[in-house]
């Protein structure tokens, strides 16, 4: 997420069309962006060789040359393209917007361009300033004529929001962004532009039509108000000093008002993407960076040595000079640029005072505090200008606003007779009506909890690097808790409930808007962290509808209190002698004799709350000896373990000779024909038991028949894989041997094992029966799948056959694979234990689980070439029990998605909507059975609550009612007492 590279895409993409000699046409609006993220040199390598104002009414007429025009699309821009293309002074047109079109402008511009000299129209979303990889503003500094407050500080100056909804925009669509919105909850301007960010992604919704990413981006906006003092400090790092002291706009700083500058340096490019120096040294503090410049400049000069004159002795070392040269220069350029501006910073902190000031402002924006007589002496001190006085009273006041009001209005006093007007004293009482206490929505100062006054003094423990960088600014601690999923949605919500859930996904995408502006000490919190999260992806980017340094920020709320009303002025109402307190001491009633005193009412509060603490007691005491079920998802560590399948399934159409279960898994590992505790069931027609009869056997006298043949006798196996012994002494045996060795056994009646034993005839017998397949199947816990199907198995150049021509022979009894799954599901080993089988099942039964979702399940079909697949998640269950005797419980869960496929249609085919489907393998007749293992295991846990909280309740429950009985019957006896005191004074009055 660089914004400097997002914007530097767009304005080499720009001017890259067409590639001819061009002029580029700007406006107000995007001409500091393109100096952010273009050169000179860079738009010269485009065949830009001149570049103007689009309001300059004085261009001269060039009709050879193209126009690039890069533009904001406001009214403004809009008008002056209209008039431009009445008069065209150029030969083509390749209008670029910097946000949404319009349809009306789009047609607009279409009407007025009568000599069609306009090539293409684009929009390229670069409406913002790029001022580092991980900061941008909108250039929005709020002022009397460009206000961004309304009426009160609560509303949005209708075209300051429209301008914060663009800008957003382009942001979003520049990075390729659709994120989840949150907010303050308590600044209803951060929730009005969270709503129009949204209405527009929605109305836009083809824009933002991004591909979607595990976890959602997130954009978190927030208020100004919500921390005041952070643009209030003097600054102590590099880049955020210069802002301070001298202004950056939009990457420039004037120095003409430096003592003794040369015309050269009187204003100066400072970004990191030009200038190396700064580059490597804008985060650094004024300590450092004193030494660091040291060195740079020790490096100029020795560099300086290599270039003089006796060092160049031969053609080479000429040649290398005139190389070198220009880089040469510009280095000694960049010195003298950062030597000058280091030197006006010293003086400026030198003549400000600005060591002491500084200390103290720390002091007062961090938990240590700063005692008020030290204040009182810098506001006395001549020496101090008053600009940094009021500075210093603001931050009293906003951090000592509840409890130190009469000291406020001391300070107030002093500015105003130490040299600071009474326009800019009265400013202390707007910062409090503005940005004071009651406005924030958190704790800035620390100061109204323990834990946070805990969190404080651990932060202490750890020391500081510098005395005047101990502040963190309150963004740090917001992302702090986001990281950690701290980020409460009760005080941060998300739109439309989009972002449910949130503490339990880390963003990987983070984007913090500032509403009335950012500051550089918060974007240096944001480029270290950045440094700090790379390696776990994280990427955060900061903007605001401006940058602030502390003139610009005070003077946004004098602009709007201009806007509200007078009393904006006044000191607030509440202060720390009139805040409100308990007063036991209800209409003069002495509580101490008054308790003494029996009353019908008071009798009647006793035995009510007697009642009510006995019920609430009871109610607790259940829910101590409740036992509760809460559940949680881990990860599945177990390895090499197995499970087991049961399963009844009942085919009224297959004869069991015809039935084949195999199982495969992901790991090579099959078992073909399964028959160890499997066992297969002839059913007649009627779906009846066949009696006597179990499985797939036909010999029913074979045994007969060996005895008959001799011990001597061994029969041919036709040419199929001989067993051990080298012969096929039964038909069932011919059977297999052509199974192994691939082939299908189509012809019974030319084997002579299967002729004896009558093999045809018991065949046909069965041909019309059905089977039932029941038992349990020991898999591997992985992927695998549990196939019944027509047919013996055969694997064959490591693929899985199945022999179908009896299954699908023309014998006048059409066999078909509908079906009936009586029971089918996955059993852990712990539930081969009758004691934890049985407390497994209770536990199934407590959550609702019983349930498997095959079972009863009945699949019919009329044709024999149809397969039924199920696709089966198998989820592991661990139940844990509070008495510990049966430690872990381990079982299964799964969910299914089943389909269907007529197999007569081939590999592919159209469905009654003409749909075509094609499908990557013929597929095969039966019922497969796909299961899948998940990597999450899900844990039932049995809790109850602690003795320590059942406890901790009760004594709450007595406690709090009798504490209401109590107030409630003083304010009763009060009451009554003032009454009859008043029918007194009444009944006296008419004796009189």
């Amino acid at each position: 997420m660089d914004v400097v590279k997002a914007v530097e895409t767009y304005i080499t993409k720009l001017v890259s069309t067409p590639s001819a000699m061009k002029v580029l046409l700007l406006d107000t609006h995007t001409t500091p962006i393109v100096s952010l993220a273009s050169t000179q040199s860079t738009l010269l390598s485009h065949q830009v060789y001149l570049t103007d104002r689009i309001d300059n009414g004085s261009r001269n007429s060039m009709p050879h040359m193209k126009c690039v025009c890069f533009l904001q699309p406001s009214e403004d821009s809009i008008e002056a393209v209209c008039t431009e293309l009445r008069e065209p002074k150029y030969g083509e047109y390749y209008l670029y917007f910097s946000n949404v079109l319009s349809k009306s402008t789009i047609e607009r511009l279409a009407e007025i361009d009568e000599f069609e000299v306009v090539r293409e129209v684009q929009e390229y979303f670069a409406d913002y300033a790029p001022l580092l990889p991980c900061l941008f503003s909108l250039n929005h500094t709020p002022t009397v004529t460009r206000p961004l407050y309304g009426s009160s500080p609560n509303n949005w100056d209708n075209s300051a929001l429209e301008r914060s909804v663009q800008g957003i925009i382009a942001v979003l669509l520049s990075l390729k962004k659709k994120p989840i919105i949150r907010y303050e909850k308590m600044s209803t301007m951060a929730k009005k532009l969270a709503n129009e960010v949204q209405h527009r992604i929605q109305t836009e919704s083809t824009l933002f039509d991004f591909r979607l990413t595990q976890v959602a981006p997130l954009i978190l906006i927030l208020d100004r108000r919500n921390d005041p003092v952070t643009p209030l400090l003097s600054q102590w790092t590099y880049q955020a000093m210069v802002h301070e002291l001298l202004g950056i706009q939009n990457g420039r700083v004037n120095l003409s008002m430096v003592p003794d500058i040369t015309p050269e340096l009187s204003e100066i490019t400072l970004t990191t993407s030009t200038d190396p120096f700064f580059q490597a040294h804008y985060l650094a503090t004024f300590g450092d960076l004193g030494t660091s410049l040291k060195n740079y400049v020790q490096s100029y000069q020795s560099r300086s040595l290599a270039q003089s004159p006796s060092a160049i002795n031969s053609i080479s070392d000429m040649k290398r000079f005139v190389e070198e040269y220009p880089e040469f220069r510009k280095l000694g350029g960049n010195v003298s640029k950062h030597v000058a501006l280091v030197g006006e910073l010293s003086r400026l902190v030198e003549r400000d005072h600005l060591l002491d000031v500084g200390e103290i402002e720390q002091g007062l924006a961090t938990s240590s505090g700063c005692d008020f007589k030290i204040v009182q002496a810098l506001v006395v001190n001549n020496t101090v200008p008053p600009w940094n006085k009021l500075r210093i009273v603001i931050l009293y006041a906003l951090r000592y606003q509840k409890t130190q009001t009469s000291n406020i209005t001391t300070l107030v006093s002093l500015l105003l007779a130490n040299g600071v007007s009474r326009e800019e004293a009265r400013l202390v009482y707007g910062f409090l009506n503005i940005v004071g206490s009651d406005q924030r929505q958190d704790d800035l100062f620390s100061t109204e909890s323990l834990l946070a006054k805990g969190r404080s003094a651990l932060k202490g423990l750890k020391g500081v690097e510098n005395v005047y960088t101990q502040h963190t600014p309150h963004l740090s601690q917001t992302l702090e808790n986001l990281f950690k999923g701290r980020l409460k949605e009760t005080s941060y919500p998300s739109i439309d409930g989009t972002g449910t859930n949130l503490g339990l996904q880390r963003p990987q995408d983070i984007i913090i808007f500032m509403i009335g502006g950012t500051t550089y000490e918060e974007a240096r919190t944001i480029a270290l962290l950045n440094q700090e999260s790379a390696s776990t992806g994280t990427r955060i980017l900061l903007g605001g509808t401006c940058v602030h340094n502390s003139s610009s920020y005070v003077e946004m709320v004098r602009a709007a209190a201009e806007g509200f009303p007078p009393s904006v002025y006044e000191p607030p109402t509440e202060s720390a002698s009139n805040t409100p307190s308990l007063n036991l001491n209800l209409g003069g009633v002495n509580t101490t004799e008054d308790v003494k005193v029996k009353t019908r009412t008071g009798a009647l509060l006793t035995l009510v709350s007697a009642c009510i603490i006995l019920a609430f007691t009871t109610m607790e005491f259940f829910d101590y000896r409740r036992v509760g079920v809460d559940t949680s998802v881990v990860v599945d560590r177990s390895r090499g373990q197995k499970l087991s399948v049961r399963l009844n399934v009942t085919f009224p159409h297959v004869p069991c000779y015809l039935l084949s279960l195999d199982v495969m898994d992901i790991s090579g590992e099959q078992q073909r024909d399964v028959s160890h505790n499997i066992m297969k069931k002839r059913l007649t027609k009627a779906g009846v038991d066949v009696p006597g009869q179990r499985g797939g056997d036909l010999r029913n006298d074979i045994d007969k028949l060996a005895e008959k043949r001799g011990s001597g006798y061994c029969g041919s196996c036709y040419g199929g894989t001989e067993p051990e012994n080298g012969c096929c002494n039964s038909c069932e045996e011919v059977r297999q041997a052509y199974t192994n060795k691939g082939w299908s056994f189509t012809n019974p009646d030319g084997i002579e094992q299967c002729v004896q034993e009558g093999w045809s005839e018991q065949l046909k017998d069965q041909a019309e029966e059905g089977c039932n397949v029941s038992g349990r199947i020991r898999v591997n816990k992985v992927i695998g799948n549990i196939n019944i199907s027509p047919g013996r198995s055969y694997q064959t150049s490591s693929r899985h056959f199945h022999d179908l021509v009896p299954y699908l022979k023309d014998d006048n009894n059409p066999h078909d694979f509908s079906h009936i799954v009586h029971e089918f599901y996955f059993m852990a080993d712990d539930e081969y234990n009758p004691t934890k089988s049985k407390i497994g099942r209770e536990m199934k039964k407590r959550m609702g689980i019983t349930d498997n979702p095959l079972d009863g399940l009945e699949a019919k079909t009329s044709k024999a070439q149809y397969m039924f697949q199920y696709f089966l998640k198998v989820v592991s269950t661990q139940f844990r029990t509070l008495d510990g005797k049966s430690a872990n419980i381990n079982t299964h869960q799964y969910s299914v998605t089943h389909f269907e496929r007529d197999l007569t249609k081939g590999a592919g085919g159209e469905d009654n909507q003409g749909v075509y489907t094609q499908h990557g393998d013929t597929g095969a007749p039966g019922a497969f059975f796909r299961f899948e293992i998940s990597p999450i295991l899900v844990v039932h846990s049995e809790t109850r609550q602690s003795f320590a909280h059942f406890l901790t309740s009760t004594c709450a429950i007595v406690g709090g009612v009798l504490t209401v009985a109590a107030l409630l019957d003083s304010v009763l006896f009060a009451t009554g007492r003032k009454f009859k005191k008043g029918m007194g004074v009444n009944g006296n009055a008419k004796l009189m």
